[in-house]
């Protein structure tokens, strides 16, 4: 875009130089004669815009903190203990036994005869026919017509149109923008920091012990012994005389041994865990807040404004008209010819002769071994076990529980809380503001005029 621009200005120039040239020449012609040209070199300044660095000294504020040691009270709360002796009631139990009677429901099993019809499955081979369909091939000959494709080659002539481009040239007049510089003095605005000191008031929250006096129900969980009866089936050994027909005693009597379940009560010990609840006085440390305003010094930042004034280098642009010469492309159609070969693909029709295989089936009748089931009803007779119950009565005893108050003593220790007094130093930490001279680096924007060389045509009157 600069270059562009310095192009423009030289191009200017050079039209002003000229003008000038021939007003100085053409008056001193003494003879009608057509005037000569010759070329100058002519040195044009075009304006550049250039950054540089410069080092700029500014104050800044800054704050430093300042830490100093001071003195506070405050009051905490020390936790003492005592002890002290204290009554409470229990229950203790007691155990006596008590003879109860209960009724029990016996089983016992009777053998039984039964008689029931089943049906018995019987199996037997059967020849049986059936008909299958045997496939069979025979074979003929038939005629069909198919098209034959054939190729030849055939020459043909076609025309296209072509379109080519064509520039012409044509003068025309644009707009140029040219920059000019100039100094202008602006105002801007700084924020200058200032620190003051402000008091202010806040509440805070003093915390206040009391003991106060509650009560609660404690559950305590104590073992009882208690006796359970449950029934054990055992196996005893007896003696059963049964008749084996070997010959010995008068009538072939044997004695042997045989396992007989016998069901016994069996009476056992078993822990178990009662709860118990009581009621119990006890002493708390109730914490309370009291409000309390207090005052306390804050440094507060502020800022102000300064206006200050700097001198600007500013841009501006000038509109100005030139002249240029344009390229206009045009397409203009151009009809051509040419010759190309193509295939051109016919079919002649051709008979042919081909065999097919036809299918067909004939009956055949087979014969097979087939098993066939039937059923034939009988009696059969089996034995089963008939529960017969029977109820009798029994005594048993039982462990009953009695609960007794009982009176017990114990020493608790009871936790109270005393207010003490206490002075500690803290670290307080303090703000203040420092003025201090800093250098920095800060880009500047200048114009310069940079010069270049140029060809100019000149006309000369000839003597």
């Amino acid at each position: 875009m600069r270059s562009w621009i310095a192009v423009r200005l030289a191009a200017v120039a050079l039209a002003l130089r000229v003008a000038a040239t021939a007003s100085a020449w053409y008056p001193c012609c003494t003879t009608p004669c057509a005037p000569a040209v010759e070329y100058q070199t002519v040195t044009c300044y075009r304006p550049e815009l250039r950054t540089e660095m410069r080092e700029v000294q500014r104050t800044v504020y800054r704050c430093v903190p300042e830490t100093h040691e001071q003195e506070i009270q405050e009051t905490v709360l020390t936790q003492h203990w005592h002890e002290e002796n204290r009554q409470y009631t229990v229950l203790v139990p007691t155990t006596r036994q008590e003879n109860r009677q209960r009724t029990v429901v016996r089983c016992e099993y009777r053998q039984e005869q039964r008689e029931a019809t089943v049906l018995v499955p019987e199996t037997r081979m059967v020849e049986q026919k059936y008909t299958v369909l045997v496939p069979e091939w025979r074979e003929e000959k038939r005629q069909q017509q198919v098209m034959v494709p054939e190729m030849r080659t055939e020459n043909r002539t076609r025309t296209y149109t072509v379109l080519e481009t064509r520039y012409r040239e044509e003068q025309r007049e644009r707009t140029v923008v040219v920059p000019v510089m100039k100094t202008v003095q602006q105002q801007y605005t700084v924020l200058v920091p200032e620190v003051r000191e402000e008091k202010r008031q806040q509440q805070v929250l003093v915390p206040e012990v009391r003991q106060e006096n509650r009560q609660r129900t404690v559950t305590v969980c104590r073992t009882v012994p208690e006796q359970v009866v449950h029934q054990v089936t055992c196996y005893q050994p007896v003696t059963v005389a049964y008749c084996g027909g070997c010959g010995c005693g008068p009538c072939g009597v044997s004695y042997g041994c045989q396992m007989v379940p016998v069901t016994q009560n069996v009476t056992s010990t078993v822990f178990r865990t009662v709860p118990e609840q009581h009621v119990e006085n006890y002493t708390v440390n109730v914490c309370s807040y009291r409000p309390e305003n207090r005052e306390y010094t804050v440094h507060v930042q502020t800022c102000r404004q300064e206006t200050r004034t700097q001198q600007v280098q500013v841009c501006s642009y000038e509109n100005r008209q030139e002249r240029y010469t344009f390229r206009i492309a045009e397409c203009v159609p151009v009809q051509k010819q040419e010759n190309y070969t193509v295939q051109v693909c016919s079919y002649r029709p051709e008979t042919r002769e081909y065999t097919v295989r036809i299918p067909s089936t004939r009956q055949e009748v087979r014969t097979q071994q087939v098993a066939v089931c039937s059923t034939r009803q009988e009696k059969r007779h089996y034995t089963v076990q008939v529960p017969v119950q029977t109820q009798a009565v029994e005594n048993y005893t039982v462990q009953v529980c009695e609960m007794r108050p009982e009176t017990r003593s114990q020493r608790v220790r009871i936790a109270e809380c005393r207010p003490e007094t206490r002075t500690r130093k803290v670290q307080v930490t303090s703000y203040k503001t420092v003025a201090e001279v800093v250098r920095e680096q800060v880009p500047v924007t200048t114009c310069v005029q940079v010069p270049y060389q140029v060809q100019v045509c000149v006309p000369v009157c000839c003597h």
